[in-house]
């Protein structure tokens, strides 16, 4: 029998520590039929050399060298020449379990689905391990139903995170990743998810997620992470024309998600470019306030509202500050 190709992309961005278990752990992989597209996103660190062993020894590994861009412009660069009738992208820090790939296909053809997602460990500085889902039957969702478990943000098994899962062609084709430098994720499963026909998700873990704490996602606030604000702002714009019965929620969370921005931006003044970003997500807030206003599920976020209108800035600013402390 022959087993269709699974494209794995990993971005790779100053990450050498880790890198070869990562690698390492997708070649011994007990699903063979695999290519490994390696992108180095302009990495100063010997990622690139690393990556160029490894190619020189499996020639199902392919190499990719760009200038830094950030993950999503690595990853995006990797869908560009992925042959798979399946791809799944792991982070260069983390590694997978042996036969992730294997239980990832046999569940997307079993269950008939466009996306399969997994379950998975955190892992610490010490290598304990811990499963913050527990188990679960498995879960099987419509398109329709995915986008409220998302909207919902439950906390449930399926989540936004692309590692965890395995994509049909069909449905990853056609988007590529938000050229930001965090929060990318969100925006690409919402986009996945929308055009898939059938998404299930498996109890067993088989991803693992380090949770080192200089990553780009447990690091203290930086203008990065202002990103937030583009990717629910392009969530919104994909709920109104899909599915416009959740538009009034992934709206409040957008406001929601600036007064969280803007504080952070006003916390952190020091910031080498924080004024200007808290200028412009205040105008944006205004310029979007008779919109929210008329949301009938605005509820509290109304009163911070009305205030960043029309109160002095002093006063609105420092409930805000206070607010997110």
């Amino acid at each position: 029998m022959n087993f269709p190709l699974i494209s794995i992309i990993v971005a790779i961005y100053n990450v050498e520590e880790y890198l070869p278990k990562c690698v390492e752990s997708i070649l011994n992989q007990t699903y063979s039929n695999i290519e490994l597209i390696l992108v180095v996103d302009g990495s100063p660190d010997n990622s690139l050399q690393i990556c160029e062993r490894y190619a020189a020894i499996d020639s199902r590994v392919k190499v990719l060298y760009k200038e830094n861009g950030g993950q999503s412009t690595a990853r995006n660069a990797g869908l560009d020449i992925a042959e798979g009738e399946y791809v799944g992208f792991v982070d260069g820090d983390d590694w997978i379990e042996p036969d992730m790939y294997k239980k990832l296909y046999e569940s997307i053809i079993s269950e008939q689905s466009d996306i399969v997602q997994c379950g998975w460990y955190i892992v610490n500085d010490l290598g304990n391990k811990k499963n913050p889902v527990g188990t679960h039957s498995i879960e099987r969702y419509s398109s329709d139903e995915a986008l409220d478990e998302l909207i919902a943000s439950t906390g449930g098994h399926l989540n936004t995170s692309v590692c965890t899962k395995l994509f049909s062609r069909q449905v990853i084709f056609e988007s590529r990743f938000l050229p930001v430098r965090a929060y990318e994720d969100d925006d690409y499963v919402f986009k996945t998810v929308a055009t898939a026909n059938r998404i299930v998700c498996i109890d067993t873990p088989l991803y693992n997620y380090y949770n080192r704490a200089n990553s780009t996602m447990t690091a203290t606030f930086n203008l990065n992470k202002v990103a937030l604000v583009d990717v629910q702002k392009n969530i919104c714009r994909l709920i109104k024309n899909r599915y416009p019965g959740r538009f009034n929620e992934v709206q409040k969370t957008l406001c929601s998600k600036q007064f969280y921005v803007l504080s952070n931006l006003l916390n952190s003044k020091s910031l080498t470019g924080a004024n200007a970003e808290a200028t412009r997500v205040e105008a944006d807030i205004l310029s979007s306030y008779n919109d929210y206003m008329t949301n009938p599920q605005m509820g509290i976020n109304r009163v911070m509202l009305v205030l960043i209108k029309y109160a002095p800035n002093f006063i609105w600013s420092t409930i805000l500050k206070l607010k997110f402390l």
